[in-house]
């Protein structure tokens, strides 16, 4: 099959549909949304569901109906799955059901960065991890296979940087034909009373047992052999003697900080191929495991009694990146320089949150907040959300402090939650309001703007529209809220009406009665996004509309290029459109981007590289060969970046007026690029036509030859 550019997002997805799996369910969170939506756009069946939990239990209905099933979401998304989960492992399932769980160290868009290595442990559940998006698709039919043979539900961890990497995948499809999907009775099976978990648990811990014996002679174990010493190596000096046990992403990055050194890289990281690790870690004078996030691999390798060197502490925190393996394989623990901080997000100019939260500052209330894009009402100018902890506790928390407070504070305590975090975790803190009323009542703000706004503008039961935006049953908030008991219900708009929603909060503060407050708007990127969703609809994959070719010129080395802006700019649409043309020429591709709260216009970065070979998709700090910064207050910010000698592009390269479209000043700055690249101009404009709809292709191109015509290119890099 053909070789194409895909993220690892995507590769899942079409792992997914090259493995016949019949239902894909999930709920959207950063960095996992695109693996069901790429998967609907394949042509896959994937729905949204109201939170994890019952994602899981749907994927797990129709495993225990013999057909495959896959689960997606973020890792603070497996806490609420996590009860379905441990049990599944008892159960078991009949057909396939891999759960996919993408973590975000570093938390680009998170409220936290938990490690969920550990859950594979504690359920008891197999564990893959993928390095880059060849792997996250071969590990995802692995994962099936794994899934089938033994009849367990499977754990594929990814991680920010490969969910939202790029590099070059060869589909293969090598997994044996899905099952026809049929019930079939087991009631010691699956139902867990006290008269079958111990028989269950047993069995579990035996299947274990086998797929660790398997695991020690699994081709997702290679061993990379380590090169012989020649001349100076500064901090791999004697790389043969230094080996590396690496996983994920991290192994990457470690591959290209050492590249003398040997490896070993673990695919499945539970259960352990521990004999494998004795074999490898006896065969090296130094072995080293390199690991982001929690000393997962670490403390179960040396449990087994295995001694390995782990990173220092001070490496637990964030993402790991060449730069910081350098370090830890130097034992540098000196204090590590701070990035410069980006633009943090903002609501949009118009939105209609910023008058709920000016209202709310006025009447001097405690807000106990959500998580959404409603969430920056804790930045300045507002400054008004009081706490944010997890989905849907902005009710329950609120109710807590209305409990307890003195009573001339308690009234003033208000909860705020968003439409679609309502539908997830919202209801059942309605139904503790109703059934445990504080004594000064409770006011509910319900800020619905008719969709996922924060993690890409994606529906949910309340919107009336499915994954692929077809129509549906909804779920309307005040009919729900009153059926469920509450009298005080209130729908306003606050943009028509500013008044009224300062009238109806404050009686609602000063009724002592149990109110909620729908406040309806639409998301002012709502519309416009869905409306051209729609019109793309017929349209097929635009990632796979370029192969690469095997004629690589002009490149002997690994090519950097940083390109970096503010959400809305099309950063990342700049990056896909190098990448691709980069890809056919026939080089080794890497893209990885960083967009956390892009949408509301914060910073956003996306890093390609390309070449022979290429390993880390991260640029790594002051080796950029080229800066291109779409928003010139974003230039200091990553000035870091770029190498001594290298190239800075900025916005004054191109004169704006002759621009077709001001929205294509993205594509002006990719040509005063290409014009310093060995990227033969015939693989610019399929790259652009893949890249974007076709009404915009003229426009594009004419902005793309201004700027390769551009005679003010760059600009000095000196400080």
């Amino acid at each position: 099959m053909a070789r194409i550019l895909s993220s690892g997002n995507e590769a899942v997805a079409q792992a997914a549909m090259d493995a016949g799996v019949a239902l894909g369910s999930g709920y959207p969170g950063t960095p996992s949304t695109e693996i069901l939506e790429h998967f609907s756009r394949l042509g896959g069946k994937a729905q949204w569901s109201p939170n994890e939990k019952v994602a899981l239990e749907v994927a797990l209905g129709a495993a225990f109906a013999g057909a495959r099933a896959l689960v997606a979401m973020k890792h603070v998304g497996l806490n609420v799955a996590a009860d379905p989960l441990f049990t599944a492992a008892y159960t078991g399932v009949t057909g396939a059901l891999v759960v996919v769980s993408c973590d975000d160290p570093g938390m680009a868009s998170s409220q936290n960065e938990q490690d969920n290595r550990r859950y594979a442990v504690a359920a008891g559940v197999p564990m893959l991890e993928p390095s880059d998006s060849q792997e996250a698709y071969d590990f995802a039919l692995v994962a099936v296979e794994i899934s089938q043979r033994w009849g367990l539900p499977v754990l594929l961890r990814l991680t920010t940087r490969v969910c939202h990497s790029k590099s070059i995948l060869k589909r293969h499809g090598n997994v044996a034909p899905a099952p026809k999907a049929d019930f079939v009775r087991d009631i010691p099976g699956r139902v867990m009373i006290s008269a079958y978990v111990d028989v269950a648990h047993r069995k579990l811990r035996k299947k274990l047992d086998e797929i660790k014996a398997w695991n020690e002679g699994s081709l997702v174990n290679p061993v990379v052999e380590g090169e012989a010493a020649s001349g100076d190596q500064g901090q791999c000096v004697g790389a043969v003697e230094l080996g590396i046990i690496a996983s994920g992403i991290a192994y990457v990055h470690a591959r290209e900080a050492a590249p003398r050194a040997g490896f070993l890289k673990l695919g499945m990281t539970y259960p352990p191929p521990i004999k494998r690790i004795v074999d490898f870690a006896r065969s090296k004078k130094r072995c080293l495991v390199i690991e982001e996030g929690d000393p997962y691999l670490v403390d179960s390798i040396r449990a087994a009694g295995i001694a390995v060197e782990g990173k220092s502490e001070m490496y637990r925190f964030g993402e790991l990146n060449v730069n910081r393996v350098r370090r830890i394989l130097a034992g540098d623990i000196s204090p590590e320089p701070a990035n410069p901080s980006g633009k943090p997000p903002q609501l949009c100019h118009d939105c209609p949150h910023r008058l709920v939260f000016q209202t709310l500052g006025k009447l001097g209330c405690i807000v106990a907040g959500d998580i959404g894009c409603y969430t920056l009402g804790a930045l300045p100018p507002f400054e008004v959300i009081d706490s944010c902890v997890c989905m849907g506790a902005s009710i329950g928390i609120g109710l807590g402090l209305r409990h307890v407070l003195p009573p001339e504070q308690a009234r003033k305590v208000v909860s705020v939650i968003g439409d679609s975090t309502f539908v997830h975790s919202g209801i059942t803190g309605l139904v503790e309001m109703i059934y445990n009323p504080p004594s000064t009542g409770h006011v509910v703000l319900i800020l619905d703007n008719g969709t996922t706004a924060m993690t890409g503008l994606q529906e949910h039961p309340g919107t009336g529209r499915t994954l692929d935006h077809k129509s549906t049953g909804r779920v309307v908030f005040e009919d729900l809220t009153r059926a469920l008991g509450v009298s005080n219900v209130h729908v306003i708009d606050p943009i028509k009406d500013p008044p009224g929603l300062e009238r109806v909060l404050t009686e609602a503060l000063s009724s002592g009665q149990l109110s909620v407050i729908v406040v309806r708007r639409l998301c002012v990127l709502a519309a416009k996004r869905i409306q051209a969703l729609e019109a793309a609809e017929d349209e097929s994959p635009r990632s796979q509309a370029l192969v690469g070719n095997s004629q690589m010129s002009g490149v002997d080395r690994v090519t950097n290029i940083a390109i970096a802006g503010l959400g809305g700019q099309g950063v990342l649409t700049m990056s896909d459109i190098l990448a691709q043309a980069a890809f056919a020429c026939g080089w080794d591709v890497k893209k990885s981007d960083l967009h956390g709260m892009s949408q509301r216009g914060g910073s956003v970065t996306s890093d390609v590289r390309f070449g022979p070979v290429v390993y880390s998709p991260m640029v790594p700090a002051g080796q950029a060969d080229y800066l291109v910064v779409l928003a010139e207050d974003q230039v200091e910010p990553n000035r870091h970046l770029l190498r001594d000698g290298g190239v800075l592009i900025t916005p004054g390269a191109i004169d704006t007026s002759q621009l077709p479209n001001p929205c294509s000043l993205n594509i002006a700055m990719l040509g005063v690029l290409s014009s310093h690249l060995s990227i033969a101009p015939e693989h610019w404009p399929g790259a652009i036509r893949a890249n974007l709809p076709e009404k915009l292709h003229a426009a594009n191109e004419q902005a793309f030859e201004l700027g390769r015509r551009s005679p003010a290119c760059c600009r000095p890099t000196s400080p």
